[in-house]
């Protein structure tokens, strides 16, 4: 199923990875370099707790529920755009953090940034698929016979597996940011 979608997965990750690093390149030549001074633990505390295993799957459930679903999936239902341009959006927010961080800090959360990146490029490709099937089914469906319901069941389908991926890499992202909390917290 991801080999018939690679060509949109390429165009979706590199339009939010290219978007990640535009902003924060942008950013330095706009910007003046701000001045780091230290850690502030405003984010550490938000989701990090005694019990890590709590603190692992708060930090799943708040990026598989609203970040990538509410956020960038199911305005790919109405309309398949949307999922890009949410995407976009959240590229523009991270290249923004990038940019304010320093290089130490951006070394270190350098594998969460690409795990849970990578999460969300697939749950813009399932909205995508999603609002395609619906709208213009012709475009990624052979089997002209078949009717929108027919399309947009198998859409349904094909994002149904794309989130047993999203869930996967999300998950890891989800251990791999709450470990480096916890070591740099």
């Amino acid at each position: 199923m991801l080999a018939s979608r690679s060509g949109l997965l390429v165009f979706m990750n590199l339009l939010f990875f290219g978007s990640v690093f535009f902003t924060a390149l942008v950013l330095d030549f706009l910007l003046p370099p701000q001045l780091y001074t230290g850690p502030s633990g405003q984010f550490s505390g938000m989701f990090l707790s005694d019990n890590l295993i709590l603190s692992v799957l708060n930090i799943f459930m708040f990026n598989l529920v609203v970040g990538s679903f509410v956020v960038v999936t199911l305005p790919g239902f109405v309309l398949f755009p949307l999922s890009a341009a949410f995407l976009v959006y959240r590229a523009f927010i991270w290249g923004a953090l990038i940019f304010q961080s320093p290089s130490s800090v951006f070394l270190v959360t350098l594998p969460t940034l690409v795990l849970e990146g990578e999460g969300y490029v697939c749950a813009g490709v399932a909205g995508t698929l999603v609002g395609v099937s619906w709208i213009r089914p012709e475009w990624i469906y052979q089997a002209e016979s078949e009717s929108r319901t027919e399309h947009l069941k198998r859409g349904l389908g094909e994002c149904g597996w794309l989130y047993v991926l999203v869930v996967v890499v999300l998950f890891i992202a989800a251990i791999v940011e709450t470990a480096t909390l916890a070591l740099i917290g």
